[in-house]
């Protein structure tokens, strides 16, 4: 069976007349990249901070390693690593000098070679945290959180700001953290994000968990059916009827058809590809962005603000 190293039960957070965390409920498992998406003011950070110890739940329950986070602060944060949404260290230190900093004050050995070449930053080690742009400055804050050997870490919108090159780096980055054994927490409002890492995944708007599952099972329920657009070939038309009953002809003349499920699809794809080798055909799969507008009934754009 595996470990609930989170547990969530009705957990709630109000600020006067509002709530900012409103009765959510959800579980992390050990080893695994869970997600909470939503966008700004949703109540991601707000949640995390109760986790970490940094803010007390209003009600409700919310145990990590077992541990209530009211009562058992200082337990929890031996076992956790947090690098937060507006990380920054001091600049006029090296980036070694940070790390182990961090190390001391845990009052353990930093690991500091293995843990600096893990995360790509050996080669970097003596240049100063202000001269580091800025993906790398949150793989040095990764570094510092991981210092501390912990076993569960919260990355609180670790890409926010970045451009997706320095984005895709820091994914390996924690792709890479999850096969040391590290359980990770993420928040992001980036739906490529937790389609590329997430094991599962929380949707929360406005204070109140939506759904919660692996990102499979979330885009087979939410995402809708899966299109075949068939580019140059108008007798892909009376194929794919064969198939389904859902057909039209949009743009520029393509002929799209919706399936829902993939055996359909299979079957229709190989009566396609023997009517012609010339026509082009591409299979678009519904993804998180699908998802989240058929829960939710909205978008989240690249800011993070919501989009009805």
């Amino acid at each position: 069976m595996v470990e609930k190293v989170i547990e969530v039960k009705e957990l709630t957070k109000k600020y006067g007349n509002l709530s900012a965390v409103d009765h959510i409920s959800f579980d992390v498992y050990r080893g695994e990249i869970f997600s909470l998406v939503g966008p700004n003011g949703a109540g991601k950070t707000t949640t995390v901070e109760i986790l970490e110890c940094l803010r007390k739940p209003t009600s409700g329950v919310a145990r990590v390693f077992g541990l209530d986070v009211v009562h058992d602060e200082e337990k929890i944060k031996k076992k956790i690593g947090v690098v937060p949404q507006e990380f920054n260290t001091f600049n006029r230190l090296t980036v070694k000098e940070n790390v182990d900093l961090v190390a001391k004050i845990y009052g353990v050995k930093s690991g500091l070679k293995q843990n600096l070449k893990r995360l790509g930053l050996w080669e970097i080690k003596d240049k100063k945290f202000e001269a580091l742009s800025g993906g790398t400055k949150r793989r040095v804050g990764i570094a510092m959180a991981l210092a501390g050997k912990p076993e569960l870490l919260f990355l609180d919108e670790p890409t926010t700001g970045l451009d997706p090159q320095a984005r895709r780096e820091l994914w390996e980055t924690i792709r890479s953290l999850k096969k040391m054994g590290v359980t990770i927490f993420l928040t992001t409002h980036y739906m490529e994000e937790v389609e590329a890492l997430s094991d599962r995944a929380s949707i929360i708007v406005k204070g109140k968990l939506f759904t919660t599952g692996t990102v499979s099972e979330l885009v087979s329920k939410y995402g809708g059916d899966i299109k075949i657009v068939v580019k140059g070939e108008r007798r892909a038309e009376t194929v794919i009827k064969r198939f389904t009953k859902n057909v039209f002809v949009g743009e520029q003349g393509n002929i799209i058809g919706t399936f829902p499920n993939r055996r359909d699809v299979a079957k229709a794809l190989l009566s396609l590809y023997k009517l012609s080798g010339k026509c082009r055909i591409n299979v678009v799969e519904p993804t998180m962005e699908d998802v989240f507008l058929r829960v939710v009934g909205g978008r989240i754009d690249e800011s993070g603000e919501l989009i009805s």
